[in-house]
């Protein structure tokens, strides 16, 4: 609406900058059609100058209000993550011998991801040992329907099975890797 409100008030502008401009050149007495691109260039002119600084007025007031939404939607997603542990897993390595297939279930390490609507956060652990966490951002909505979060070393693809149960598929970059996860809460 207020985009709207911008628009008609440039509008209105740039026609009162034409009517005085051809006024002013029309007293000086020049021809028609100079008069003519006269005023035409210099009320696009101030057309193009105030849609920038409205279209300005409204990003930064469209980023405001996001930040606000951000701020209140972080805290609650933050702390009302689902966090699944994964038992079973399914691993894909390319290799210079080939491709090889290995399955497995998970017994000396635990692996969980807690996604938000944002983030997506993956600790592996093992009993006695910290472990260590990885973090990635959500990316998109990918064509399968999955849920899509990345960083520099992996691309994780969310797919929900159930409201209790997730299919991760976590693609490693550097390792040329690819493994499939069953988690469930």
């Amino acid at each position: 609406m207020v985009g709207l409100v911008v628009i008609i008030i440039c509008i209105i502008l740039a026609v009162l900058t034409f009517k005085k401009v051809s006024n002013s050149a029309r007293g000086k007495g020049k021809g028609k059609l100079r008069t003519f691109l006269t005023s035409f260039s210099l009320s696009l002119f101030v057309f193009i100058i105030l849609m920038g600084g409205g279209g300005a007025i409204i990003s930064s007031k469209d980023k405001g209000d996001a930040s606000n939404k951000s701020v209140t939607n972080k805290s609650t997603n933050e702390t009302n993550g689902k966090m699944y542990t994964c038992h079973k897993f399914d691993v894909i390595n390319q290799t210079r011998q080939g491709t090889k297939y290995k399955s497995g279930v998970y017994s000396d390490q635990v692996i969980t991801y807690t996604i938000t609507e944002n983030k997506l956060i993956n600790k592996r652990s093992s009993p006695g040992n910290e472990g260590s966490t990885d973090t990635a951002t959500f990316n998109k909505i990918a064509d399968d329907g999955s849920r899509k979060y990345g960083n520099a070393e992996h691309n994780y693809f969310v797919y929900p099975l159930n409201d209790n149960a997730i299919k991760v598929v976590a693609v490693h970059f550097f390792a040329e890797m690819t493994i499939t996860q069953t988690c469930s809460k």
